[in-house]
């Protein structure tokens, strides 16, 4: 029996591993930032860890599951190891309800079947798409930073644009002068761009391709026009900066919004049961 019960806490606290792990924010994979930089060459295979062998054949055998590619590749992840969680995740779903069901009967306790079925189905395939809701909020936010830092990068390109750099210098310029991951992962597309001998508009509409990032392929379209073209972006560059500005306090102003909304039913219940407090003893007196 002992033996039963130190199984089954081994398996919730794996389970609990895993759910915490899913649900706080990963750090960036270096091996997928090598791979960046070294795509295609064979050095990058002698790496492969077992994890994301495994994630190649899951992704192999399931090709129709859904993978967000792009969230991922924003918060610097493989999609081989996000696939390796997902199915351990609903693989601890699926196997937990049963051991303790089998320990319940073992206790003498048994549960009618439809019972620990159910429960393994709906455990199972709500574990399952975790990583999916984490990865989706994560990304969210991430995205949100990255706009923000975005301005701030808009900024810096029309300082250097006003100082009499040239487009492709007023681009490789700002991104070296601001700091944080958002101007490391515009830096980095920057310098791939000119290790492959091409544009550094180039570089930056493929980083926006490939995180997702509207804005920043915006600005990649107006410094190619610019550098093209010799237009003026100057005025371009600050009107747009303004407005990515005004839309990131629209969306502040409505979340705190949202947030006040949502806080209401919370406030409610409080005075409510207050109330209760008060009025009980009045009530246990006329009835008592």
């Amino acid at each position: 029996m002992s033996g039963w019960l130190v199984a089954a806490g081994a398996l919730v606290g794996f389970g609990c591993w895993l759910v915490l792990s899913e649900l706080i924010p990963a750090g960036p994979n270096l091996h997928a930032a090598i791979d960046r930089l070294q795509s295609g060459s064979s050095a990058a295979d002698d790496r492969v860890s077992p994890s994301a062998r495994l994630g190649r054949r899951l992704e192999a055998a399931a090709p129709w599951l859904p993978v967000p590619v792009r969230d991922l590749r924003l918060l610097s992840q493989e999609p081989a190891d996000w696939l390796v969680r997902k199915f351990l995740l609903g693989l601890v779903g699926l196997a937990l309800v049963p051991v303790l069901s089998a320990l319940l009967a073992i206790g003498g306790r048994a549960l009618p079947w439809t019972i620990p079925a159910g429960l393994t189905v709906a455990l199972g395939t709500v574990l399952f798409f975790v990583p999916d809701v984490v990865t989706r909020v994560d990304a969210r936010s991430k995205r949100a930073d990255f706009r923000y830092a975005l301005t701030s990068y808009l900024d810096l390109v029309a300082l250097e644009r006003g100082a009499g750099a040239a487009p492709t210098e007023a681009l490789e310029s700002a991104a070296e002068v601001g700091h944080g991951w958002a101007f490391e992962r515009i830096g980095a597309a920057l310098s791939r761009a000119r290790k492959a001998s091409a544009p550094p508009w180039d570089g930056l509409a493929a980083l926006a391709e490939e995180i997702g990032i509207s804005e920043l392929a915006d600005l990649a379209e107006i410094a190619g026009v610019a550098g093209q073209e010799g237009a003026r972006i100057l005025d371009t560059l600050s009107a747009r900066a303004e407005s990515m500005r005004a839309e990131a306090l629209a969306a502040t102003k409505a979340q705190a919004g949202a947030r006040s909304t949502t806080m209401v039913l919370p406030i409610a219940l409080l005075a409510g049961g207050f109330l209760v407090l008060l009025v009980f003893p009045d009530f246990y007196r006329l009835f008592g």
